[in-house]
């Protein structure tokens, strides 16, 4: 099984998100981590520019960058006749304070 069937076996194994957290991208493959952050660092990147990153053809870096689209984490975009990818980011959830935690800590500060 060469590099390409494995980061296709490990993209097919994901569930569907809404976007990519910072623990989703560190539990990416070295390969996969990598043409991930490209994408982060530089905004957006195109089919060539992850055939190069990935040493395969477009053909397959195409269908690799467009099975992360189907996961949720990349968004495509034409532009001047040409797909390019973005990261799309999870949104995070604001934290929820538990009803009870003032009164196990004592009250609130201030209220003396």
């Amino acid at each position: 099984m060469g590099i390409f069937d494995r980061m296709k076996k490990e993209i097919d194994a994901r569930e569907r998100q809404e976007g990519i957290t910072l623990a989703d991208l560190l539990d990416l493959s070295p390969p996969l981590r990598r043409l991930m952050n490209r994408i982060t660092r530089e905004g957006q990147l195109s089919v060539e520019g992850a055939a190069e990153l990935l040493e395969e053809t477009p053909a397959n870096a195409r269908q690799t960058l467009n099975a992360f689209v189907e996961k949720g984490y990349l968004e495509r975009e034409q532009q001047e006749g040409e797909w390019v990818y973005r990261t799309r980011f999870a949104r995070t959830r604001p934290r929820q304070i538990p009803a009870g935690i003032w009164t196990a800590l004592g009250g609130r500060p201030g209220n003396d």
